[in-house]
């Protein structure tokens, strides 16, 4: 593969970017993908750099939510009939709008509320494993690290868990609609479902206005910074955010925290035997395998990425994939170290005033799965070698579809 072929919209590359990021890496800080004319930023420095810098790098792209497509018309008539306008909000939001936004969810995700949650999260884990464990193997990826997310977010939005699905159909809606490859017809069939979402919104916002509950969506909607609580459009708005950011992101994360434990020789003895190194080992895993390993943004002015020229109006991608793997921050990049010290330090959840307001959460759920998994479970091995291994192919969106395990049951 040669740097002229080079395309993050190759399904192949999405389905593993990591030797062209070596490629560009060894080129320059800033790569313009010829197929996309998308400028991908794989610099550590400089991605921290465009993240921290609003008003130059603005969250208002016209690619991701609120979008700006030669059909958009048809589109937002769709929205209007069916659902809410999307507004900027959070992912897609710049200050001061996105400060205000962000006071009034991060009251939702506060460390006392997940510190509270952890009880709750190792009964959920058991009662998943419990639906498996007696087989000796597991479609690990469909079994569990898709229930334990999904099962959180429903029940702190309100959906019951028998009926998931639903939620995880709206998710991966949410996911595919900033796919820039999607055309006028995918697009069109996405804004229906991600239409569906609103529609069961609304409902739960007015039972909740009623009669408020110890979950998330009613913190949002009870909210308050100065007099001012969120519109309707801005509860679905950041809503739609964090529904795919709870669920799908945290999902790819679990199954490639077990992949990277099943095919490291060596790695389950040690985890095993130190407790202590699993949160460690899953900042490493984090940095290596980020289930979302880009964001957009936009120039509003003509500036350079390391010397790069970039045009005001062109789309900026942060690969915060290629920033973890930037070697000259993470030595030996590519290399699984359960002990790098500065493992932490990846780039996953984003940076600055955009970083991922349920970070903890994820964490959480990441530490206490594989603590449970565990205790309970010994000697994983994958069933069918790296056949009975797949993973995604998506723009942004980086982890395996299918994994299937074995194990033995301790005691």
């Amino acid at each position: 593969m040669t740097m002229q072929t080079i395309s993050f919209n190759d399904p192949e590359v999405q389905r593993c970017p990591f030797a062209a990021y070596r490629q560009v890496h060894a080129e320059g800080p800033v790569y313009l993908d010829p197929r996309s004319g998308f400028y991908v930023v794989v610099d550590y420095d400089e991605i921290k750099r465009a993240a921290s810098d609003p008003a130059t790098f603005s969250s208002i792209t016209g690619q991701l939510l609120v979008k700006d497509a030669p059909y958009q018309a048809r589109i937002d008539a769709i929205y209007r009939e069916h659902g809410f306008m999307p507004v900027n909000a959070l992912v897609v939001a710049d200050p001061p709008l996105h400060t205000l936004h962000r006071s009034l969810v991060d009251k939702a995700f506060t460390a006392p509320r997940v510190k509270l949650m952890e009880d709750y999260l190792e009964t959920l884990v058991d009662s998943v494993i419990d639906a498996f464990i007696e087989r000796g193997e597991v479609e690990f990826y469909g079994d569990m690290a898709l229930m334990v997310p999904n099962y959180v977010i429903s029940d702190q939005l309100g959906l019951p868990r028998e009926e998931f699905g639903r939620f995880k159909r709206w998710a991966d809606a949410v996911v595919q609609e900033g796919d820039p490859d999607n055309g006028e017809e995918r697009q069109v069939e996405i804004t229906h479902i991600i239409c569906e979402l609103h529609q069961y919104l609304v409902d739960k916002v007015e039972q909740l206005k009623k009669a408020p509950e110890p979950k998330i969506l009613s913190d949002l909607v009870h909210a308050e910074v100065d007099g001012r609580r969120l519109s309707m459009e801005e509860i679905v708005a950041i809503v739609s955010q964090i529904l795919p950011a709870g669920s799908d992101t945290t999902v790819s994360a679990m199954a490639s925290m077990m992949y990277r434990m099943v095919t490291t020789a060596g790695l389950e003895a040690r985890l095993r035997a130190d407790r202590e190194l699993i949160p460690s080992y899953i900042e490493e895993v984090l940095r290596l395998d980020a289930p979302v390993q880009g964001l957009y943004r936009r120039a509003t002015r003509d500036v350079e990425i390391g010397g790069v020229p970039i045009p005001e109006g062109a789309i900026v991608v942060l690969k915060f994939g290629a920033g973890n793997r930037d070697p000259e921050q993470f030595p030996d990049p590519d290399v699984l170290d359960p002990k790098r010290p500065n493992a932490r330090r990846n780039l996953t959840f984003g940076y600055g005033a955009h970083y991922c307001v349920g970070n903890q959460l994820a964490r959480s759920e990441l530490r206490i799965s594989l603590n449970r998994l565990l205790d309970r479970m010994q000697n994983f091995r994958l069933t069918r070698g790296e056949d009975g291994v797949e993973w995604m192919a998506h723009f942004f969106a980086y982890g395996p579809t299918r994994l299937e395990i074995s194990f033995d049951a301790v005691g």
